[in-house]
């Protein structure tokens, strides 16, 4: 069975941006690295998938 097949609300790309994106401050949080989420969330959606035609590159 896959982690998709196991948890469905992996499917839905906001719930999975929200888990990182919480991950992620947490993290440094903890190392005294606090960032704001707003710029968590803007490297997160440059971390998003390339398209298919500059793939082939």
């Amino acid at each position: 069975m896959k982690l998709r097949e196991r948890y469905p609300q992996l499917q839905n790309p906001a719930v999975v941006k929200a888990m990182v994106v919480r991950s992620v401050y947490a993290s440094m949080a903890l190392e005294d690295q606090t960032v704001s989420l707003e710029r968590l969330q803007a490297l997160y959606e440059q971390t998003g998938p390339k398209p298919a035609a500059a793939a082939g590159r």
